[in-house]
Parts: structure tokens; sequence; C-alpha cells
């Protein structure tokens, strides 16, 4: 009877007092942190990877060169109008945008200067031209653009998107691979403080055995103590990479968006970072499970 009342307490092992508890939390926290930030990375650059597809891949921009000498507005009216008539003919072409004095000054505005007034620069005109597919010959209508327009010429955005594609992949496999170390960093920590713990308290471990304590009994006495740290770790390192992002919101809020646009996580993404701690949490209850099984198999 005095056996059974042991076994059923939950605090046989005095791991609450373990000096290895602090060492975890620490190392957890940082650990979340770390992967909070590198997560976020994949997200935003795939993010910017999907804008560039939506608003880029199915388009190219014409730009008409000003005339070296003055022209009167019909006369220039005349030639941007056969640039776009040409497109407007052309197959695998929805539309034709030509973009407004209030569009060019928002794309200068980065280098001239927002208070700079364009319309005493000679600005070359630009034209938006839409694709209705990937079947568009680039090739051809630049030499025929060439023939009917000289002044005028295309700029294929395929070559440096490609480019720019090929970077985002780099660095998404980059941050995948800092992602699956930061994980095996975590997972090895736990599993090798909850093996160092066991030597502490072998002794106490042999009497629960002789008492009639089973090895997953005591495997869920650590597994508890690994769910609470990592839960009280990842809420740490949470908060800590949520501050991180506040501050570099409000040191680039002053910063020009240029071709990456207002970066913002989803609603999924913030979903999948909020359920880090719990994440955590069960990792480390596991582990610790596991280590503990596994270690006193061989030494008992």
């Amino acid at each position: 009877m005095k056996n059974s009342v042991m076994l059923n307490r939950h605090a046989e092992l005095p791991l609450n007092k373990d000096k290895a508890n602090l060492f975890l939390e620490i190392m957890m926290a940082i650990t979340v942190f770390l992967f909070a930030v590198a997560l976020s990375g994949y997200f935003l650059v795939d993010t910017v990877v999907n804008k560039w597809n939506q608003n880029i891949a199915g388009s190219l921009t014409v730009q008409i060169m000003p005339s070296e000498t003055e022209l009167t507005e019909d006369e220039a009216n005349l030639r941007l109008n056969k640039v776009i008539t040409f497109f407007e003919n052309r197959p695998n072409v929805s539309k034709v945008v030509l973009v407004s004095e209030q569009q060019m000054q928002q794309l200068m505005s980065p280098w001239l200067g927002a208070d700079t007034d364009i319309t005493d620069l000679p600005m070359p005109k630009l034209l938006d031209v839409y694709l209705e597919n990937e079947n568009f010959d680039y090739e051809k209508t630049a030499a025929e653009l060439k023939e009917l327009a000289p002044y005028a010429s295309i700029d294929d955005h395929r070559i440096w998107l490609h480019r720019l594609l090929e970077l985002a992949a780099s660095v998404k496999t980059v941050a995948v691979s800092v992602l699956l170390m930061i994980l095996a960093v975590c997972v090895l920590s736990i599993f090798y403080a909850t093996c160092t713990s066991l030597g502490i308290y072998k002794d106490i471990i042999a009497i629960l055995h002789i008492m009639g304590a089973q090895d997953g009994y005591i495997a869920k006495q650590y597994a508890r103590r690994g769910f609470v740290i990592g839960l009280f770790s990842g809420v740490v390192g949470l908060l800590l990479a949520l501050l991180s992002f506040r501050f570099l919101a409000y040191m680039s809020a002053d910063m020009e968006q240029g071709l990456i646009g207002n970066l913002s996580l989803t609603a999924a993404n913030w979903l999948a970072l909020c359920s880090l701690p719990p994440i955590t949490a069960c990792i480390s209850m596991a582990t610790a499970y596991y280590a503990v099984t596994k270690t006193l198999r061989k030494i008992m």
C-alpha cells in the first residue's frame, strides 16, 4: 500500500530543481526565436516570388524615347498611337495601357525625389502590354517594332525575372536548410540534457525501479517537464521574434518600396508562427520521453 502511494505521486524526481532546466529554457527560447525569424524570411521570399509571377511574368514594358527634335503635340501623339496600335493588333495581347504622368512621377520619386517635377524633363513614354499567355513571340515582335518605330523598344522581363526567381529559390533552399539545422540542434540538446539528468538521478531511479516503477512512468515525468519547458520557451522565443519584426518594420517604415513592394505575412503565415510554441512543447515532450526510455533500457 505504501509503495502504491509513492508511485501515484508525480514528483518522485526533483526535476523542478534540475539545473538543466535553465539551460533548456534559454536554449529553446533562442531556438524558437531563430526558427521564427528563418521561417518568416522563407514566407516573405515566397510572397515576393508570387508577386513577381503575378505582376510581371504576364506583361512587358515598351519604352518610347523622346524625339531629339522638338515635336508638336499631334506629332508626339502620332508616334505614340502608332506603337499602341502595333501592339493592340498583335496576337496574344490582351490590352495596352499607357503609364500616366502621375504613375511616372511615383516611379521616378525614389531616384529624383518626391518633390521633383518630371514634366520638364525629357522622359520616355511607357506602355504596359499585358499578355494573354506565354506564347508571345518576343523576338519577332521586337524586330518588327524596330522597323516600324526605331524610337521604341521592348523591355523583356523574362531574362532578369528568371535570374531573380533562381536567386529566390536559392534563398528558400538556404532558409529550409537553416530551419532543419535549428530543429536538429534543438532535439539533440533536449536529448543530451535529458540523458545528463538521468545520470544525476540514477540512484533515485534505481530505487523507483525496485519499488515497481516502469520505464514509462519515469519517462512521463521527464515528458511533462519537457512539455512545460517547451511551451514556456516557445512563447518567450516567439515574443522576442515578434518584437524584432516590430523593430524592423519601424526602421523600414520610411524606406521606398521599389520592386519588392509592401511585404507582409498572410493569415496562414501568422498561424504557422503562432503554432511554434505548442509544436515546440510537443517536440520537447516526445524527445524527452524517447531519451528516457532509450537510455533506461541500456543502463537498467
